[in-house]
């Protein structure tokens, strides 16, 4: 990843990190700077007095008086983009970072309404823990909205099946992808899958680019209340599923291996293809590494949670 942003690290880091330092070793959380400076506000003076977390803001140049923030937020580290970019990157950005075990992506527009730390941090510390833990997303009428998501191929496109997940269950259900990338994520684990596409211009399709790759790869996404957000301010929260730049290397990687006789085997899907990721991706990438092809992800897939 290029590093495209400018880093402003929080002015009482040393205090900070002798005072707290379990907390901050185990878990920071990314803030992504997506409405505005009085829901970046409130955020942030939530988080402080309810999360005793480090905490970073991911926002762009132009959109924040940074010296001000940090004087009114010494605690807080500031990542400062100098273009206009993707949710993805965002997020390989907060990773790149925290520093921590974990890591919690959150918005400033949404409340984190539930975050059950103890259950949460002994899930995230067994050995067959997910790669992300995936928030339950509710409206601003509180209604949960379908944000679980199995794995679909409908003719020749990736089009993944929504439902609701179950409530109050502490047996981890499975889900595709983080819907809107809101999780709480292994950070070791995160860096190992290479984190989320940043040539693929669309939240959404890093979203599933990063899911499909985790499933094929031998590891999963579980969904659970045990972490719940709500956006206040919409009475709808869908995601934007048009193409976009970039869309081909989810398909390619996604669809450009089978299993052929217990052996992988590299071929060009029919359909959406992006020759470079074959090359590179795929071919000298994912070939070796694939536990499973994703016409077998969709058989597989729990049918109590499809």
């Amino acid at each position: 990843m290029l590093n495209n942003y400018r880093i402003y690290r929080r002015k009482q880091e040393m205090l900070s990190r002798i005072t707290h330092l379990h907390n901050t070793e185990q878990l920071a959380v990314g803030i992504l700077d997506t409405g505005t400076l009085a829901q970046l506000n409130e955020s942030l003076e939530w988080y402080q007095s309810q999360m005793n977390f480090s905490l970073h803001v991911v926002t762009q140049e132009g959109r924040l008086d940074i010296p001000s923030m940090q004087e009114q937020y010494k605690d807080v580290t500031f990542l400062v983009f100098t273009t206009h970019t993707f949710t993805g990157e965002k997020i390989n950005a907060v990773a790149n970072e925290c520093r921590t075990n974990l890591f919690l992506i959150v918005r400033s527009d949404l409340l984190l309404v539930k975050f059950d730390g103890p259950l949460l941090m002994r899930l995230m510390a067994e050995g067959e823990h997910p790669a992300a833990y995936c928030a339950v997303l509710a409206n601003a009428y509180k209604e949960i909205v379908p944000c679980r998501r199995s794995p679909r191929l409908v003719e020749r496109e990736l089009d993944p099946a929504s439902d609701f997940p179950r409530l109050g269950d502490e047996t981890l259900q499975q889900t595709l992808y983080p819907v809107m990338c809101l999780a709480l994520y292994d950070r070791a684990l995160f860096q190992r899958l290479r984190g989320f596409d940043e040539q693929i211009h669309s939240e959404y399709y890093q979203a599933l680019d990063w899911g499909i790759r985790t499933h094929l790869l031998g590891y999963r996404n579980c969904i659970g209340d045990a972490l719940l957000m709500q956006f206040p301010d919409r009475e709808s929260v869908i995601e934007d599923r048009s193409d976009a730049e970039g869309f081909e290397r989810c398909y390619t990687k996604a669809l450009g291996v089978q299993n052929v006789n217990s052996k992988n085997i590299a071929r060009k899907s029919k359909g959406f293809f992006d020759k470079e990721v074959y090359q590179t991706e795929v071919k000298k990438r994912m070939l070796w590494l694939q536990k499973m092809d994703f016409t077998t992800l969709c058989d597989s897939w729990p049918k109590e949670e499809a």
